[in-house]
């Protein structure tokens, strides 16, 4: 039984650094990204592989409070991406009323 929990610790192991790596891949991406949606997929990512470095480090605790942890934390990242994408596509789509009254003054004149 020994051998399992040192094998299971080493898998554990190796793969949080694995996660470490990866979201430091991701956090390059999210900088250097040309453009906004890349930026933001890749801060995504990141989140994701948060939420699984959380997961992991609950299992290697031992810790289920932990687990509560990442699912606030998923909350909070898809509430952050979702405002995220509004308030990039907010300046760049005009107001509909705006659109209809700017055509009715046209009209008129």
């Amino acid at each position: 039984m020994e051998a399992i929990d040192k094998a299971y610790s080493i898998l554990l192991g190796i793969s949080s650094t694995l996660l470490a790596v990866f979201i430091f891949a991701c956090l390059i991406n999210a900088i250097l990204g040309p453009r906004f949606t890349d930026r933001v997929v890749a801060i995504n990512v990141i989140i994701t592989q948060t939420i699984i470095m959380i997961a992991i480090l609950s299992c290697m605790f031992q810790n289920s409070m932990l687990l509560d942890i990442a699912i606030v934390y998923a909350m909070i990242g898809f509430l952050a991406v979702v405002v995220l994408s509004k308030c990039y596509i907010m300046p760049h789509h005009a107001n509909p009323i705006d659109l209809i009254y700017s055509n009715e003054e046209e009209s008129v004149e």
